[in-house]
């Protein structure tokens, strides 16, 4: 076992001990107040870790943002941390998923996604600030709140401090099988609505345009948009249409779920869904695109660097994939160096065995911290 990986594997309890008063700080993404909770106690720890500048970005409607830095003013591109703790379990969901450790499994709401990445995060920089070893170069810590919805309020800030980073580091959890995630797919939710004429089914369906049927036809069109051996899916998953039993229906509103590859691919498909057109005479269509997040390319030479790193501090990394999007999606797209997936490793995100394999926390804080260390060295 390597110098630096026996260190922070003498700080898995501390590590445990900060999993456990973060998951236990309930964080849903749409309850503001106990979002903030965390975000407060995340404060702290910045305070205690003693950032050069805390800044905190209140927010309405989502929990506030803050953003740590160190050697602000040191030169050189600053790496930047990315960490969301916002979490999809409503708040209560202590009392059906409990805190609990098992088979060297660590359970709980949130823990994996990503409270787990977090304390990873946290406990590299305090390490090597204990050791004396943090890089002469600016480090910040951007800490979001709504990243389970997209990021809507705080891409624009994501983008700002990416655009002049050396390399941004993302702390959501790694893949089921512990890899690296060096590409995602992209994705967008499109709104469909067709629009007919109601008429009476009965007396005078002759005047109607149904737009059940318009709807049908266009999602015909709309699944042979589907290019699935290269990674392309568009799959209609809410339907809402017609008023009564009676009548000829004149609305349908429908969601498209779409995901890609490539920044190509998606240049294509939203070019495709923005025109669709009209079957029936005398119909309408409208597709409109809402949150979308651009593809995370692969990089090779990225995790070549990362897993060099990694061996040389005894650490051994493997890559893969995923179809869901993170905050490395916008900086990936930007062309910045992005590694994701460098949280905890395990499994049940989202669910209700969510669980962090616990001697992966001081693996992957090790392996940060050599990130650190040899990136520019």
């Amino acid at each position: 076992m390597s110098e630096l990986l026996n260190y922070f594997t003498d700080r898995t309890e501390s590590m445990l001990e900060a999993l456990t008063e973060m998951v236990e700080r309930e964080s849903f993404t749409r309850e503001k107040a106990r979002v903030d909770r965390l975000v407060d106690w995340m404060g702290e720890r910045f305070q205690a870790m003693k950032a050069d500048s805390i800044l905190r970005y209140p927010q309405g409607e989502c929990g506030d943002f803050l953003l740590a830095k160190w050697n602000a003013e040191a030169p050189g591109k600053p790496f930047l941390f990315l960490v969301h703790v916002d979490t999809v379990h409503p708040t209560g969901s202590l009392e059906s998923m409990p805190i609990k450790i098992e088979d060297g499994r660590y359970y709980g709401p949130g823990a994996l996604d990503m409270k787990g990445g977090a304390v990873i995060a946290l406990e590299a920089i305090d390490g090597l600030s204990a050791r004396g070893q943090l890089p002469a170069r600016p480090i910040l810590f951007l800490v979001t709140t709504e990243e389970e919805i997209g990021s809507p309020v705080s891409e624009p800030l994501i983008k700002q401090l990416a655009a002049d980073s050396e390399l941004v580091l993302v702390m959501e959890p790694a893949t089921k099988e512990g890899t690296i995630k060096t590409w995602r797919k992209g994705g967008g939710k499109y709104e469909l609505i067709v629009e007919g004429r109601a008429a009476h089914a009965g007396i005078a369906p002759q005047e109607g345009i149904n737009a059940i049927i318009e709807f049908a036809r266009q999602a015909l069109e709309i699944n042979r948009l589907n290019d699935l051996k290269y990674g392309t899916s568009v799959s209609i998953t809410l339907v809402e249409g017609g008023s009564a039993g009676n009548v000829i229906p004149a609305r349908v509103e429908a969601h498209i779920d779409t995901r890609v590859m490539t920044i190509d691919a998606m240049e294509n498909l939203h070019d495709a869904l923005s025109n669709l057109y009209p079957k029936m005479p005398g119909a309408k269509v409208i597709c409109r695109r809402g949150g979308h997040r651009p593809p995370m390319e692969r990089r090779p030479g990225l995790y070549k660097k990362a897993a060099a790193i990694g061996d040389k501090h005894g650490i051994t990394i493997y890559e893969g994939g995923t179809g869901g999007g993170s905050d490395g999606n916008f900086t990936a797209a930007m062309g910045v160096a992005t590694l994701d997936g460098l949280g905890a490793h395990g499994d049940g995100a989202h669910a209700t065995h969510e669980h962090v394999i616990i001697s992966s926390l001081p693996r992957q804080a090790a392996l940060i911290a050599a990130l650190l260390l040899e990136w520019n060295a």
